[in-house]
């Protein structure tokens, strides 16, 4: 989090949500949902323009309102529907139940799903 974001410890929250393991290609990761302290979204936008020390990595970053509809809509979008890498689908929607519960996400999704 420091290198990526510039954040420090005590500023945020992590919760581990899953742990994912594909045998086959031989790749693993983690799910989690990270949460900021007292920082707002501007704030934390102040900070990375000052510069992060690993800068090549992200062009840039965008805001989303957390809630199940608005991400499933940009997850969906025309322009980045076939941009995600193959586990983001997955960490969103895991992090939108572990907030608000599987079957308001799973409702939301299958509405955003329709409407393509």
């Amino acid at each position: 989090m420091r290198e990526e974001l510039s954040l420090e410890p005590h500023e945020y929250t992590l919760s581990l949500l899953a742990f994912v393991l594909d045998v086959d290609k031989r790749h693993w990761s983690a799910h989690f949902y990270a949460r900021l302290g007292d920082m707002t979204g501007e704030q934390l936008r102040a900070r990375l323009s000052r510069g992060v020390a690993d800068r090549w990595e992200h062009q840039t970053i965008e805001y989303v309102p957390f809630r199940s509809a608005d991400v499933a809509r940009y997850l969906l979008r025309p322009d980045r529907i076939h941009l995600w890498a193959p586990l983001a689908p997955a960490l969103f929607h895991l992090a939108l139940v572990h907030v608000h519960g599987r079957s308001s996400v799973e409702r939301a999704e299958a509405q955003a799903v329709r409407r393509l």
